[in-house]
This record gives structure tokens, sequence and C-alpha cells, in this order.
């Protein structure tokens, strides 16, 4: 069997940057998407970083397990070499082709692998987020999962600790099939539903990766989007040197939904142990690392919400990370009577960004959309995160006053 691969990636509307990666490597059988996080392109560091080493590591005969666990390695060795790579890390969903037609796919993070098969669609991998982890609890809907304000924190990521747990899943795969894997720019925009619609809807698959990516930024872009779209057909693989093949020591189970272990090598088991002294020993940078993580993700992100009935930006996260708290980061002269009823409950619900200039980007949003927006009179203009400009009131007060210092968050 033999995969045929189209990808598209697009930054989105919103980012400047594309930290999403993605990975096609017809002699391994291998395809892989890649949604890198960090400040100042690092995650954009990440997600490279993992994606050159899991090829390498696989061209060198490591299993995809062992081959995520090193390029889990790498991209931690390297957040440690520059202050400007602290904190960074990404997911990765890889699959790669295995002795008698087995695809297998590894997984660590939200990213996502989806399987077609006679018009069924579904999703193969379980992501490792904190909505899902409140849907498995049956404390969510898949529905209110869809619109949390936490929908985009995960819980798993390579380069955030010197090892990483890999979830594996081997799927016998049929003439036939078509395999989707996408970052959550993706999902986070376009219904399960949309999404295999259009996976049935061409059989180009050049056109049905553009298409999905299209729908994504038409429904807001609000992340960069990454598809790996593959089609399974009876042809042999193209003969190289190399093997093409991960080896399966023991048979696959039979229920493809279920965790599958594969069989680790004795050297690899080494390899591991070695890794483990080499961090354990320093264990007081370790968690100095540890602690200096938490603090920049607690204060490099912002959220929109309310206080004292007006739209208000707040750095930090809602609710607060351990002993990190919220703060006002500005106040704007939007009301939520000023906004449409959807607007007002999405600021109710604390929409969470990754930086200050989305957020405003998305107060700027809202603000255009408001049926009465605070001053109607003459225009002038005031600059943007770009060269655009934007007509403003001049009897209102501007949408940002002047902050004061950092504020705490009042207590209820």
């Amino acid at each position: 069997m033999r995969l045929q691969v189209s990808a598209a990636t697009d930054v989105g509307q919103v980012r400047n940057v594309n930290e999403d990666g993605s990975l096609v490597d017809e002699p391994l059988g291998l395809i892989a998407v890649a949604d890198g996080v960090g400040g100042h392109r690092a995650g954009e560091v990440a997600s490279a970083t993992a994606l050159e080493a899991l090829r390498a590591a696989l061209r060198s005969g490591r299993s995809l397990r062992e081959a995520i666990e090193e390029a889990n390695e790498a991209v931690f060795t390297k957040s440690l070499s520059d202050e400007e790579f602290r904190g960074m890390g990404t997911t990765l969903t890889a699959g790669t082709m295995a002795a008698g037609g087995t695809f297998i796919v590894g997984h660590v993070g939200d990213s996502r692998a989806y399987l077609l098969r006679d018009g069924e669609f579904r999703q193969l991998t379980t992501d490792h987020s904190r909505v899902q982890e409140l849907v498995d609890d049956g404390r969510l809907t898949a529905d209110e999962a869809a619109v949390h304000p936490m929908r985009n924190v995960i819980t798993r990521a390579l380069g955030m600790d010197a090892t990483v747990d890999v979830d594996i899943y081997p799927i016998q795969l049929e003439p036939g099939d078509r395999v989707l894997f996408c970052s959550d720019g993706l999902t986070g925009m376009l219904r399960d539903d949309l999404v295999g619609a259009e996976l049935r809807r061409d059989a180009d698959l050049s056109r049905v990766a553009a298409r999905l990516v299209d729908a994504a930024n038409s429904a807001g872009g609000e992340d960069n989007i990454t598809v790996v779209v593959a089609s399974v057909t009876a042809e042999e693989a193209p003969r190289v040197e190399a093997p093409l093949v991960v080896p399966v020591a023991e048979p696959v189970r039979d229920e493809p939904d279920t965790i599958y272990d594969e069989p680790r090598r004795p050297r690899g088991r080494t390899r591991r142990v070695g890794r483990v002294l080499v961090w354990v020993i320093p264990v007081l940078l370790i968690l100095g690392i540890a602690v200096g993580a938490i603090a920049w993700y607690a204060r490099n992100n912002y959220y929109v919400g309310a206080h004292r009935g007006r739209v208000t930006v707040y750095q930090g996260v809602p609710g607060g990370l351990l002993v990190w708290d919220p703060t006002i980061d500005r106040r704007t002269n939007l009301s939520l009577s000023d906004l449409r009823p959807v607007d007002a409950a999405d600021v109710r619900a604390e929409r969470t960004f990754s930086s200050r200039d989305d957020a405003d980007a998305y107060v700027r949003r809202i603000r255009s959309r408001a049926p009465n927006p605070p001053g109607t009179t003459t225009t002038t203009t005031i600059p943007t995160t770009t060269t655009t400009t934007l007509p403003v009131t001049t009897t209102a007060p501007p949408l940002f006053p002047p902050p004061p210092e950092s504020t705490p968050v009042p207590g209820p």
C-alpha cells in the first residue's frame, strides 16, 4: 500500500507568524503535523526542530515512539540553549507505514488525526488538553468544549520536560481510505461534520487541502492552519536503499481505537535511563526552569473579559495559575451593552489569546460589529498594529484609555 499526500498551511487571519509545521516523506511513508507554542518565534523553532529530529530518528531505524521521544529531547535541549527559547514546545501528530499495511500514529498535544472510510469520518487521536479532560470526566459536552475559554490550553507537549508520554495508535489501512492530520487552527474553526464533508467532496487532494484552509480562514482564521491529506492506494511504495517501514514486533490488536504499546528495544531503554540520570542530577536547576516556565506562561497570556460592565483586557490566564493571578492590562470604553449579544456572551466567557496584539485585535473586531459603539460624530484616525487606520470619534475617549500600573484583578 502507498500514501498519496497533499499538504497546505496558512498563517490565518489574526497571527503574524506561522508556528505550524508539516512533514511529508514518501519513502518513509511518513506524514506529520506540529503546532509550536512560545513567544518571539520560539514556537516556530520548536515545531521545525521536532519535525527534523523525527525524520532523522526514523531514518536511523528508530520506532515511531522512540523517534517522537528523541524529537522531544531535541526541542527540550534547544529550549535550554537560548533565553529566547525558554518554555517553548510543540504538539506533534505523526504517522508512518509499518509492516503488513499497518499505519502507526504517534500523538502528543491537540493536533489531530482523522480517518475517512466508506463515508464514515472519525477522529483517531484524543486531545491532550484541559477541556478534553473535562469532557472525559463528564463535566463538559463536546459542544461546550468547542467554545470553552480554556480550549487552547494543552496538558502535554514536546519540549516541556526531558521526557514525554507518547500515545500510539495502530490503524489497519485499506485502499480508498483517506487520512487527515491537522493543527487545531482547523478544528478550532470548523466542526467535524464540515471537515468530513470537504474530505469527501473531491478526488483531488490538493483542492481538498486548499479548501479546508480557506474554510477555516472564512470562519475567522484565529490561529495558524495546517492540513495534510493522504489517500491510501493499493500501489507499492517506491523502492529505496533505506528501510521504508517501521517493523512491528508483535501482532496488531483488532481494536483500532485501543492505544497500542510498541515493544521497546533494550537499546532505547538504556538510552532513556541515561537521559533521566542526566536530568535528575541537577534537580534544582530543573525545578527552577519549571517554575520559570509556569511563570512565563502565566504572565505571557492575555484574555478579554468584563470588569464593572466594560470590556477589559487582562494579562494572565482566567482564574490565575498557582501564585500568579491575572491583572488588568487595559480597560476599554466599550460596555457589554454596546455589543451584539453573541459578542457580549463571548466576552463573558473570557476568550484567551497568546499575545496582547491578538487580544487588542479581537477587541477591535467586536467593536466594529457593535450596533451602538461609543461615539458617532466626527472622525480621525489612530494607528493599529499594521499601517491601516481605523475611524474613531473625537468626542469619545480612546478605545484603550491609558492604563494605571498593573492592577490586580479584584477578588469576588
